[in-house]
């Protein structure tokens, strides 16, 4: 899937607000938002993590670049300010209803008509990246699936249906209500400090949620916010319930899970440790979980994760089962 495709690499170069382009701006996002995710580029390539991330998604294209034309991933990094998608629905096709807005410095336009013109060259036209005419922007369609539109020099949206790319034209321009205007308390919130954000209403909806997440299904929506402050690495996550019973039920659910990762090791690093940094807090209506850790401790426990991933791929490869 091209747009999951597009996301995830994205926000793995890469869900203080200060800068161009990094804070969330609440006019880019219709106000129907159902789910939306945020991530503050320019205060993640400043933290710890962010050089790890960058570090990894370079290694990771070199390996896999069979093509004589590569991503040049500093460059890239360099014109990205910000990533925030969003979507009107969590249930009824999920990825007809949603949009990302990229915020970009002034190059990336010419960057990627550059890319694509070398991409041309390269296919000897036959490029699955397509400019479409009689379009009010210059819009490109990738791989018969994924709009792609550049609203301003600095601004690029993309979609798999291009009515939502109109939508968020009329959204960005002022023309349609945007989150400011929402009555979600999760939709309007600011986390000040945090490079990545992501808020979600109505988990009570989903119906076939997995079993590892079925407990997401006593709360109305969620909110997790990431970031870093000194060598810690910080998180904070908001559960919203109907009620204080339920509140009270997922607080201890939660403090049970906690505990039992708590017996866990990942490498050479104890999750009791990284546990017991966790602190559960309930309300009324707000079940709230914060946790700060050693940032380098829990990049080590994702070096380890990604090699133990990496080993399984390789072993299921070797044994002809489908990976």
């Amino acid at each position: 899937m091209i747009m999951n495709k597009l996301i995830f690499i994205f926000t793995a170069t890469a869900f203080g607000f200060t800068g161009f382009g990094g804070p969330l701006d609440k006019t880019h996002v219709a106000n129907d938002a159902q789910w939306l995710a945020h991530l503050d580029f320019e205060d993640l390539k400043d933290s710890v993590m962010g050089e790890f991330l960058l570090a990894s998604i370079r290694e990771e294209i070199a390996k896999n670049n069979d093509s004589p034309i590569s991503i040049d991933v500093d460059l890239v990094a360099e014109e990205l300010h910000s990533l925030t998608a969003y979507g009107s629905s969590i249930t009824k096709d999920p990825e007809l209803n949603s949009v990302l807005v990229v915020k970009t410095g002034k190059r990336a336009r010419s960057i990627i008509d550059g890319y694509i013109a070398s991409l041309e060259m390269e296919t000897d036209g036959k490029s699955n990246v397509k400019r479409l005419e009689g379009k009010a922007h210059d819009t490109y369609l990738i791989g018969n699936e994924l709009y792609a539109t550049f609203l301003q020099d600095d601004v690029w949206v993309s979609s798999k249906s291009y009515e939502q790319i109109e939508k968020a034209q009329q959204v960005i321009e002022g023309r349609t209500k945007n989150i400011e205007n929402s009555n979600s308390k999760l939709m309007r919130s600011d986390e000040p400090g945090f490079f990545f954000l992501a808020t979600v209403e109505g988990f009570d909806a989903i119906a076939d949620m997995p079993p590892q997440a079925r407990v997401l299904q006593k709360a109305q929506g969620g909110h997790i916010a990431l970031g870093e402050q000194g060598d810690m690495f910080k998180t904070k996550i908001a559960l919203s319930t109907p009620d204080s019973e339920t509140s009270n039920q997922l607080s201890r659910i939660i403090q049970g899970m906690v505990a039992l990762a708590s017996f866990a090791e990942v490498g050479d690093e104890r999750l009791s440790t990284l546990m017991n940094n966790l602190v559960v807090e309930e309300e009324e209506r707000l079940v709230s979980i914060g946790l700060e850790y050693p940032v380098e401790s829990l990049i080590n426990i994702i070096k380890v994760l990604a090699k133990e991933r990496n080993k399984a791929a390789k072993d299921k490869s070797a044994t002809g089962e489908e990976v």
